[in-house]
C-alpha cells in the first residue's frame, strides 16, 4: 500500500532501556525509572554537599535534578523530600557496590554506555536555529497536505556521469513532451515512468504531508505551484518530475475497526460476486444490531486485525492505506459510525470509527516533530550548518589544493595501504587544521586506504566526497570530546545513564538472577512464609451454560442419566451450532463465581438455574477448603517476594559498609522548582 518513496521510522533512544527494565518483574524497576527517565534537565551547578557516602560527597544539584524530573508540582514538601532522599540513598548505595566490583570497567558496560552516549549526543550536534525552521516547515506540511503525481527515471546514486546524464536527458524530454501537449501527465507516467505502480495508477500518489516521502521529493512537491509541473530533480531513486494537483488541510488521526472480504484480481467472476454478496450480508447483520467486533472475529479475512475485533492501528493522515480505504475512514463523522461496503484493491471492507484525534497546534506537535526530524535526512541540514559554526569557532583552515597529490594516487579500487605507506614522505603537507589539531595528506590518505568504501564514479568526486566526510567527522569528534565541559546538562544526563546501567547490572547479580538460581534459598523462604500465599475456599466444578433454557435442560437430563461423557454431551447439543452450549471445568474460587451469588450448591448435580439472561447447570465435584499454595502454584509471586527480601538484606549490609550522612539543612533548602 505504501509508495517506495515513503520512509520508515526508527525506535527511540529509550527503547532498549525499557526493554531491559521489562525483563525483570521486580519493584526495583520503578526505582530505575525514577532515576533515569523523563526529558527535562536541571542545569544549575549548585555545589552544596547534600550527603556523603563512605566519605565521598554527593552534591545537592545531582539530587535536585533527579527530584524535579519526577515531580509534577513546582513546590517541594518536607514529606516528599524525606521520601525521595531514602530512594536516593538506596540508589547511591547500589551504584557504590557496583563500582567496588568494577562493573564500570568491563567491556559490556563500556559498550552499552557508549551506545547510549551516541544517542544522547545527537541534540547537541545540530544547529538549533535551522532545526527550529525545519520544525516549522514540517508543521506547515503536516497541517497542509498535498496531492501529486510523479514520473521516475531510475539512476543509481553512484552511477557514472554518462549514465546520470542519459537519465537526466530522458526525464527532461518527457517533461517537454507533456508541456507541449503530446502526452498528458498520466499518459506519460503510464508509458515512461520506471515506478512499477505507475502502470496501475498513472503516477498518482494521493495526498501526503511531511515525512511521508523522502525529503527531496517532498520539497519538490511543496515548491511546485498547484497545477504545475516541476523541473527535473534527483533523489536516491533517480530523476523525477511531479505534477501537483491540489492541497487540503491535514485530517488528524483516526482509529477504526474493519471487516474485510478478500478479493483478488485473478478471482473468478463467480467468486467476486459471492464476495460482494457476503459483505452485503454482513452489513445487513450490522444494521440489524449484531456486534461489529463479533462479526469481525468470525468473518474478516484480515486475520491480524480480526483477532482484535477488526481493530487497526491509528491511521495518521494519508499514505499508509489505499486511497479508497482512507477516503471511507475519514468520511465517518462520529465515533461508532459504520460505513457502507466499499471496494479497494485488497477486497471489500466495512469500517467502524472508534476514535478520532484532530491535528494539534504547533506547540502540542513540536516535540513529536523534533524527534521525527532527528531521525530524518532533514537532520543533515542542521548538521551542515552546525559544521559551519564549528569551523568558525575552532578557527578551521584548509589547503584544499593539496588534494591534488591524493588524486594522483587513487584508482577505481580506492587506495592500498601499501601505496600510501610508500608515499608517506611525499604526503606530509597539511590539508587542514583547527584548534591545535593538524591533519596532513598522509592522515587522509591513510584513512582512505583503510576505508571499505570503493569508488563507483568519477575519481575526483570520490576523493572530494571522502575528504568532506573526513573533515566533518574530525570536527564532530572534537566537539563530542567537549560536550561534558560545554554542556553541564549533557554531563548530568550521561551520568544518569551510567549509574542506571550499573544499577541494573548490580541488581541483576545480587537480586534478580540470584533469586532465580538460589532454589534452596527460595524453598526455605517459602516454607517460613507459607501463610502469605493462600488459596481461597474453592469448588471443583463442571459447568454447562447456554442462552437457551430448553438446551440447558437437555444438558441436565443427559448429565443426570450419566451415560454420556461431557464431550459427548457437548457434541450432541452443539451439532447445529458450536455456540449453543459452553462447557468448562476446574477449581474455582468461591469469590469469582458471581453467577452463584444467590445459589446454594449441593454436592453433585444441581438443577438448572438462570443468571443474567443465561442458564446454567453445575455439577459440584468437591469442596476444597482454604490452604497454602504449593510453591509451583505461586512461583512468580514467591520469587518476587524473595527478591524483595534479598534486596532488604543486601541494602542493610550496604548501609553498614558505606555509611551515609545526610545534611538535612541542605535537603530542606530545596523549596521551589528552578525556572
Amino acid at each position: 500500500m505504501m509508495s517506495p518513496l515513503q520512509e520508515k521510522h526508527q525506535t527511540t533512544i529509550l527503547d532498549n532501556f525499557y526493554k531491559k527494565i521489562n525483563m525483570k518483574n521486580f519493584a526495583l524497576k520503578s526505582l530505575l525509572v525514577l532515576f533515569i527517565f523523563k526529558a527535562n534537565f536541571f542545569t544549575a551547578q549548585d555545589q552544596e554537599v547534600l550527603l556523603t557516602i563512605n566519605g565521598n560527597p554527593v552534591y545537592k544539584s545531582e539530587f535536585e535534578q533527579i527530584y524535579w524530573k519526577n515531580k509534577k508540582e513546582s513546590i517541594a514538601t518536607k514529606d516528599d523530600l524525606n521520601e525521595y532522599i531514602e530512594l536516593f540513598k538506596k540508589f547511591k548505595l547500589k551504584v557504590a557496590a557496583a563500582e567496588e566490583l568494577g562493573l564500570d570497567t568491563i567491556q559490556k558496560f563500556i559498550s552499552e554506555l557508549q551506545g547510549y552516549r551516541v544517542q544522547l549526543e545527537k541534540p547537541y550536534l545540530i544547529d538549533t536555529s535551522s532545526n527550529e525552521s525545519l520544525i516549522k516547515e514540517a508543521y506547515y506540511r503536516t497541517v497542509n497536505e498535498i496531492s501529486a503525481s510523479h514520473i521516475l527515471v531510475k539512476v543509481d546514486p553512484n552511477a557514472p556521469a554518462e549514465d546520470t546524464l542519459t537519465a537526466y536527458k530522458k526525464i527532461n524530454s518527457i517533461r517537454k513532451n507533456i508541456l507541449s501537449g503530446k502526452y498528458s501527465f498520466k499518459e506519460a507516467a503510464s508509458k515512461f515512468s520506471e515506478d512499477p505502480s505507475a502502470k496501475r495508477n498513472g503516477g498518482y500518489l494521493g495526498f501526503f504531508g511531511a515525512f511521508r516521502m523522502v525529503y527531496e521529493f517532498e520539497n519538490a512537491c511543496y515548491n511546485t505551484k498547484i497545477g504545475g509541473i516541476s523541473e527535473p530533480f534527483r533523489s536516491q531513486f533517480g530523476y523525477h518530475i511531479v505534477e501537483v494537483d491540489k492541497t487540503r488541510k491535514g485530517r488528524g488521526k483516526v482509529k477504526v475497526a474493519h471487516i474485510m472480504v478478500s478479493t483478488k484480481v485473478e478471482d473468478s467472476e463467480l467468486k467476486k460476486q459471492n464476495n460482494e454478496k457476503k459483505i452485503k450480508e454482513l452489513y445487513q447483520k450490522l444494521l440489524n444490531g449484531e456486534s461489529f467486533k463479533d462479526l469481525a472475529v468470525e468473518f474478516s479475512d484480515d486475520r491480524n486485525s480480526a483477532r482484535k475485533g477488526g481493530e487497526l492501528d491509528w491511521i495518521q493522515s494519508s499514505g499508509s492505506y489505499y486511497k479508497e480505504f482512507e477516503s471511507a475512514v475519514f468520511s465517518l463523522e462520529n465515533d461508532n459510525d459504520i460505513s457502507e461496503p466499499f471496494l479497494t484493491p485488497a477486497g471489500w471492507h466495512i469500517v467502524k470509527r472508534l476514535d478520532y484525534v484532530p491535528l494539534g497546534d504547533f506547540k502540542s506537535l513540536k516535540n513529536e516533530l523534533k524527534v521525527k526530524i532527528q531521525k530524518n535526512i532533514r537532520s543533515d541540514i542542521s548538521k551542515k550548518t552546525f559544521i559551519t559554526k564549528l569551523k568558525k569557532e575552532y578557527s578551521f583552515n584548509e589547503n584544499r589544493q593539496n588534494l591534488n597529490e591524493i588524486y594522483k594516487l587513487v584508482n577505481n579500487k580506492g587506495f592500498s595501504t601499501k601505496l600510501v605507506a610508500e608515499n608517506k614522505k611525499k604526503l606530509s603537507i597539511v590539508l587542514f587544521s583547527f584548534d591545535d589539531s593538524i591533519y596532513t595528506q598522509f592522515d587522509f590518505a591513510d584513512h582512505l586506504s583503510r576505508s571499505k568504501s570503493r569508488n563507483r564514479g568519477e575519481l575526483k568526486d570520490y576523493v572530494n566526497t571522502a575528504y568532506n566526510s573526513y573533515v566533518n567527522a574530525k570536527l564532530m569528534d572534537f566537539e563530542k570530546s567537549k560536550l561534558e565541559s560545554k554542556h553541564p546538562d549533557f554531563k548530568a544526563l550521561l551520568k544518569e545513564y551510567r549509574d542506571g546501567i550499573l544499577l541494573f547490572e548490580i541488581s541483576d547479580q545480587m537480586i534478580w538472577t540470584k533469586a532465580i538460581k538460589d532454589t534452596s534459598g527460595l524453598k526455605d523462604f517459602y516454607s517460613k512464609n507459607k501463610s502469605t500465599w493462600m488459596w481461597e475456599d474453592r469448588l471443583k466444578l463442571e459447568i454447562f451454560s447456554s442462552t437457551n433454557e430448553k438446551t440447558i435442560k437437555k444438558a441436565y437430563v443427559l448429565k443426570k442419566k450419566g451415560k454420556l461423557k461431557n464431550d459427548s454431551i457437548l457434541n450432541f447439543l452443539n451439532k447445529d451450532s458450536q455456540l449453543s452450549v459452553k462447557f468448562e471445568e476446574g477449581k474455582k474460587n468461591k469469590s469469582d463465581l458471581a453467577f452463584l451469588s444467590d445459589i446454594v450448591l449441593s454436592p453433585g448435580l444441581n438443577k438448572p438455574f438462570k443468571f443474567d439472561n443465561k442458564f446454567f447447570v453445575v455439577n459440584q465435584l468437591e469442596e476444597i477448603p482454604s490452604a497454602p499454595k504449593e510453591i509451583f502454584e505461586a512461583e512468580g509471586a514467591i520469587t518476587a517476594a524473595y527478591q524483595e527480601y534479598l534486596e532488604q538484606q543486601w541494602l542493610s549490609d550496604l548501609a553498614k559498609k558505606y555509611p551515609i550522612e545526610v545534611n538535612y539543612d541542605v535537603l530542606y533548602s530545596i523549596v521551589n522548582k528552578p525556572n
